[in-house]
């Protein structure tokens, strides 16, 4: 049976990677440090994956598993030798670490004689493969870093599926995970060196450019999700199901969500029928209430969130650039900013200069910076709707590109 070895047996590894090529008939090594995720799947050498949905439950036992420690060089060699695939789920942060050890396993699959092995980045990061193959390249000594080019294929890859941090409950095993239904996983196969894998749920895309998939997923999916999470936080919701169930939250998200597929699909010249059903397929997904992920969790880290790169300034950034509305998405800024001047550290003061700083120096660009600012300032009193919407149509934004 064909392997795979598996950077990470987090949330992604066990509740998508590892349950997506075990369906598959593959044979799943996964490497990690948590001693009790390494210990637990290397005894049972299998997990129970729940897929929830609002129709019910659905609990298989994912099989053909095994677990080494990611700090274990010989046991990673050995892996690696033999591999037919390799994954990696470990978070930005933790790639850097990696890196030195894969490369070490490299180095001796090629002693051994073994020929052209892929990775699929399946991390939450902008041209993924390019900094890992950096990574890798100072890791490995310059004698080596030729095979790196010819035989070594980086593949990014954009994570849908949502898989909540959910505990198990007590009695239950600390391997168990839960997920949505959904398990699509599109992947860069221009980045392949060896045969595609076949795999159900895998989608290769090789006719237009992959960072369309990573900005619809961070751009549309992340920043709609946050932007429910904090609309959620003011109008006291716990959960991601009941935010989105309220009417205000759901026009709110989805009118941001969509002004950024337009301008994805301005950019990339993708279809805005396509991107609007994918829009709405979210916003059915974020009502999944089996799955129980709380708007403290989604909405954790605003900071991160509100980067030049990410997902509030990312979309509305790429909106400008493309010309197309952005009143909704400088709402769903709005919140997010606000949520920014609450945390530790941070006022209204900080988190408007950090806006600024990123989409308006020098405090330009007029009735764009204007009507953000109004919006920030609403929200100080929490989310009024009917007053929002005025600020919106009475702005000579509405209605026109920018």
């Amino acid at each position: 049976m064909p392997l795979l070895v598996a950077f990470g047996a987090g949330n992604v590894g066990r509740g998508f990677i590892g349950e997506l090529f075990s369906a598959a008939g593959w044979d799943v090594a996964f490497l990690d440090v948590a001693p009790r995720l390494v210990e637990r799947l290397g005894e049972d050498r299998s997990y129970i994956h729940e897929t929830v949905s609002n129709s019910g439950v659905l609990r298989q036992v994912v099989t053909r598993v095994t677990a080494a420690y990611s700090t274990n060089q010989s046991a990673i060699d050995d892996l690696v030798a033999e591999a037919d695939l390799v994954t990696t789920s470990v978070g930005v942060r933790v790639l850097g670490d990696i890196a030195p050890a894969l490369a070490h396993a490299l180095q001796a699959r090629w002693a051994a004689g073994r020929g052209a092995l892929d990775v699929l980045l399946c991390e939450n990061l902008h041209d993924a493969s390019s900094a890992f193959r950096r990574m890798l390249r100072d890791a490995l000594p310059t004698s080596a870093r030729a095979r790196l080019e010819t035989d070594v294929g980086l593949a990014e890859t954009a994570i849908g599926r949502m898989i909540p941090t959910t505990p198990p409950a007590p009695g239950q095993p600390p391997t168990l995970v839960r997920a949505e239904p959904y398990r699509i996983l599109p992947y860069d196969a221009t980045g392949l060196t060896a045969p595609e894998p076949r795999v159900q749920g895998l989608f290769p895309v090789r006719d237009i450019p992959f960072s369309f998939y990573t900005d619809r997923k961070l751009l549309i999916h992340n920043m709609g999700h946050c932007a429910c999470a904090y609309l959620g936080e003011l109008l006291g919701a716990t959960f991601i199901w009941e935010a989105i169930a309220e009417p205000r939250v759901h026009s709110i998200v989805r009118a941001a969500m969509m002004e950024s597929a337009l301008a994805l699909s301005v950019v990339y010249g993708a279809g805005i029928g396509a991107l609007g059903l994918h829009v709405d397929d979210l916003l059915a997904r974020f009502a999944n209430r089996a799955l129980g992920d709380t708007v403290e969790r989604v909405g954790r880290d605003p900071e991160r969130k509100l980067g030049a790169n990410d997902r509030f300034i990312g979309a509305y950034a790429l909106a400008r650039r493309a010309g197309t509305p952005i009143e909704y998405l400088s709402l769903a800024l709005a919140v997010g900013a606000r949520r920014l001047a609450g945390e530790d550290g941070w006022d209204e003061a900080r988190a408007l200069a950090h806006v600024d700083a990123r989409l308006f120096p020098g405090g330009g660009d007029g009735p764009a910076r204007d009507l953000f600012g109004l919006q920030f300032a609403s929200l100080a009193h929490g989310l009024d709707w009917e007053g929002q919407q005025a600020l919106i149509d009475a702005s000579p934004l509405r209605g026109t590109v920018v």
